[in-house]
């Protein structure tokens, strides 16, 4: 069996994106055994301790701490708006991460190193043992970086301008090195890898797109919990950025001008958020587990997801929205990504920024819902089925060997 160093600072039980677990879980069966390097439990970042018990007993899991600055330094260097630690907050996990991964190349036989990103950081510690060590190296992009809208407008925001000038430099630089370092890359977005070729000529074969998904045994015996029947419910889970506050705060108050019994619940660690709104027709819940927050979000007549008009990425939870097979409502770009995915799947609605026209489009979905013809709801569950975490977990194991194949 081949074996693959995956480097992952949000492995479980940090609460990341699915690729970590599905990584533990599937790879095996398919001729790879990953060696995952992650960060220390005791780290300051959101715990899910609920998936560790999904991570086979036989997975050899390295966690490494580091050092942390005082919440005061923090808190003040973002006041100050020059909080701008290269390549990330989690800088200082570099090197305890890098001599952990160097012991592990010394007494294992590594086929491939892959990392994942962000948090940015992974990308360097794999660029540095695959020019050390000269084993073939995928990255990782769950987002682009300098490509990333979202994170440049948040860099304006949150950055003085001549640290923000040098800081935007930085990342575009680094950028490039890693999409030229890497012997093989992996997005999930189909715009980063458009946007890569325009701006770095990064071969158009040297970059695959394995997009997020969801998890198939997370579903299995899930019970809709029941809603009233009475007025609309509406569910968001997760989390959201301070960019997306303008965009939620017009939803919620076209709703409640729509449907003042309407109720719309923000779960997870957006929920602290969204109760600063002070939105009458909002209730926030603080984090579930996981099954139970899908329970209450398929019982419900809504699932809502929402990105700043500029951006282009898909949310993760898109995916389980999907897969829960209720109306997605979505305030989305009209031409991006997952915009596209919602009408390909039959998924639900896309909305309009424009408050009137949302209003329109509410008052009609709204006027369907009176009339039940929610109640039988059905999307394209076998188009959305191509997104599940084994089938993604297949391409990227092809993109493994025929990356091994290319060095024998």
């Amino acid at each position: 069996m081949k074996k693959l160093l995956y480097i992952d600072y949000t492995f479980s039980p940090l609460a990341s994106s699915w690729r970590g677990l599905a990584f533990a879980k599937y790879l095996p069966p398919l001729g790879w055994r990953p060696i995952i390097l992650s960060a220390a439990e005791s780290v300051s970042y959101d715990k899910e301790y609920s998936t560790l018990k999904e991570i086979p007993a036989e997975t050899e899991v390295c966690r490494v701490g580091h050092y942390e600055p005082p919440r005061w330094l923090s808190y003040t260097r973002r006041k100050l708006k020059i909080a701008a630690d290269f390549p990330d907050s989690y800088q200082a996990w570099l090197r305890p991460a890098y001599q952990a991964a160097r012991d592990i190349l010394q007494r294992e036989k590594i086929d491939v190193i892959y990392s994942v990103s962000p948090i940015f950081t992974t990308a360097f510690v794999a660029m540095r043992l695959r020019q050390e060590f000269d084993i073939p190296w995928v990255a990782n992009f769950q987002d682009g970086w300098a490509v990333n809208d979202f994170l440049n407008a948040e860099l304006d925001r949150g950055l003085i301008a001549p640290l923000r000038w040098w800081y935007k430099r930085q990342i575009r630089r680094a950028e490039s090195q890693i999409l030229q370092t890497a012997d093989k890359i992996v997005v999930v977005h189909w715009h980063v890898k458009q946007r890569w070729a325009d701006l770095y000529h990064i071969p158009e074969d040297k970059v695959a797109i394995v997009t997020n998904g969801y998890e198939e045994t997370t579903f299995a015996g899930l019970t809709p919990r029941p809603a009233p029947s009475d007025r609309i419910t509406i569910s968001f889970l997760g989390t959201y950025y301070p960019a997306f506050e303008e965009s939620i705060r017009t939803f919620l108050s076209v709703v409640n001008e729509l449907e003042p019994t309407a109720e719309v619940f923000f779960i997870g660690r957006g929920a602290t958020a969204a109760h600063s709104l002070k939105q009458p027709n909002t209730i926030c819940i603080l984090n579930l587990p996981r099954r139970k927050a899908l329970s209450f979000a398929m019982g419900g007549d809504f699932v809502f997801v929402v990105m700043p008009p500029y951006a282009q990425w898909t949310p993760t939870k898109l995916y389980e929205y999907m897969r829960m097979n209720r109306p997605i409502l979505g305030l989305l770009p009209a031409e991006g990504d997952p915009a596209r995915l919602i009408r390909e799947a039959q998924a639900g609605f896309v909305l309009s920024f424009d408050r009137a026209k949302m209003k329109q489009q509410l008052q009609n979905i709204f006027a369907q819902w009176r009339h039940g013809e929610f109640r039988n709801f059905q999307s394209d569950q076998a188009y959305i089925a191509q997104f599940e975490n084994s089938k993604n977990m297949e391409r990227i194991a092809q993109v493994l060997n025929e990356l091994v194949s290319e060095r024998t």
